[in-house]
């Protein structure tokens, strides 16, 4: 059952979500009804560019968030890499946690599997500022300085990849507009920027 974590904080979080205050001297000047807020999502939802999604931090040992979050739905490995995937039933659809990970081989760490990043599609997690799945891109790209580097297809169905590199942050959209997932790795890592967290997409890098 511990692996269901995942839809628990989706429902909760979900309930609370409101859109984002508007800040200044325009937000003053509103009436009061027309001011809402976004409250903080706590830790289990959080999601700092660079450094984490929820529970899952960069670097951290992988082994012992598997053991937290539960048997993967989903696993593979080869040379010292593992992508480990999690799928939790809720009532708008399936949600997908996909953690990727890798062991420094010959290093003084070797025993240890580092998580290098983490994805995340349901609309639970969010930015101190309000953004993730369910997002509009439009207002994303507000916030971050994104390329688009490429989409992955599969059939007919395909999610466009915005990347901030700098900032260690990349958001999938659908071809409504709307961010259909999240992925935060180590800042200026475009290996792990670029791993696939999709089994049988096919990513065609943008010309």
């Amino acid at each position: 059952m511990k692996r269901y974590w995942i839809l628990t904080i989706a429902g909760l979080a979900t309930a609370c979500h409101q859109p984002t205050q508007q800040a200044g001297h325009e937000a003053d000047s509103l009436p009061p009804a027309a001011v809402e807020t976004i409250p903080v999502p706590d830790t289990t939802t959080l999601i700092m560019p660079g450094k984490r999604i929820g529970i899952t931090v960069i670097q951290a040992n992988a082994d012992s968030l598997i053991r937290q979050m539960g048997h993967p739905d989903y696993s593979d490995a080869a040379m010292g890499t593992y992508l480990n995937t999690w799928y939790a039933r809720h009532r708008d659809g399936i949600y997908q946690t996909s953690i990727f990970s890798q062991r420094n081989m010959g290093g003084p760490d070797e025993a240890i599997t580092h998580v290098k990043s983490v994805y995340v599609t349901s609309p639970a997690f969010r930015t101190t500022n309000g953004i993730g799945p369910g997002t509009p891109m439009a207002a994303i790209q507000h916030q971050y300085a994104l390329t688009n580097t490429g989409t992955f297809v599969n059939g007919k169905d395909s999610l466009d990849v915005y990347e901030d590199i700098k900032s260690g942050i990349s958001f999938e959209a659908g071809k409504d507009g709307i961010c259909k997932g999240v992925l935060v790795y180590a800042p200026e890592d475009s290996g792990a920027a670029r791993r696939s967290v999709h089994n049988d997409w096919i990513f065609v890098t943008r010309k």
